[in-house]
């Protein structure tokens, strides 16, 4: 199973190490100057009362994944701004999240020294991660379905807290519609051939995404 951890509410994310991070990554695309500025934005968006999964917890996450596979990406900078940005615009009650995220990426970084062909890319990847199918056919984008989808092999204790986490920013819903909506999302991911598309988290982790997705839809049926 992946090393995953959800932090409890009041717990915070690295945001030492993540602003670190997040500094080296701006210089790589000659966005030096406006680094803090950047930074600061993004952590208002992550750290939102209401953000209690899709937080810097998991950007921190997928970061941490990411850095294993470096050597098998095709273009770092560019995955880890996906990470990043992907979630910077999520709200429970909207369906063009990714979408939105895009745009709000491609505007921040406008002045980076990015092509037009990596921004492009970086959209895609983006946008992908609405469905949960590549729209890239590309190592980096498998891998950041992967990656993003990483929680559903975590240790069933740390999978609990996640649901909970994800209940939570669905509140706004009443069980009843909520768990028609969850039970819809659970039931197409398990009847995927593959949950997973690179073919180490096939061979180590698809086993117990499916256990911990199954468990959490036997439990809607007591």
């Amino acid at each position: 199973m992946l090393d995953i951890q959800i932090l409890h509410p009041d717990e915070t994310a690295p945001l030492a190490d993540l602003q670190l991070q997040w500094q080296s990554l701006c210089s790589e695309i000659n966005l030096t100057n406006q680094a803090e500025t950047l930074f600061a934005d993004l952590q208002k968006h992550y750290t939102k009362s209401s953000r209690m999964y899709h937080n810097f917890s998991h950007v921190h996450t997928m970061l941490r994944i990411c850095e294993v596979y470096k050597s098998e990406v095709e273009n770092y900078k560019i995955l880890q701004l996906v990470v990043w940005y992907h979630d910077i615009i999520y709200k429970a009650t909207r369906k063009d999240n990714e979408v939105k995220s895009a745009e709000y990426a491609l505007a921040a970084l406008a002045e980076s020294s990015l092509s037009s062909l990596e921004l492009d890319q970086l959209k895609q990847l983006i946008i992908s991660t609405k469905s949960h199918d590549t729209l890239l056919d590309n190592f980096d984008n498998r891998l950041l379905l992967d990656i993003d989808l990483g929680i559903l092999a975590a240790s069933r204790e740390t999978y609990t807290s996640y649901t909970q986490a994800i209940r939570k920013e669905y509140k706004i819903f009443p069980v009843s519609l909520y768990k028609k909506g969850r039970k819809k999302v659970l039931k197409r991911f398990l009847e995927k051939k593959w949950i997973y598309f690179t073919p180490e988290f096939q061979e180590k982790h698809e086993v117990n995404a499916r256990e911990n997705l199954a468990w959490e839809m036997e439990g809607f049926a007591k």
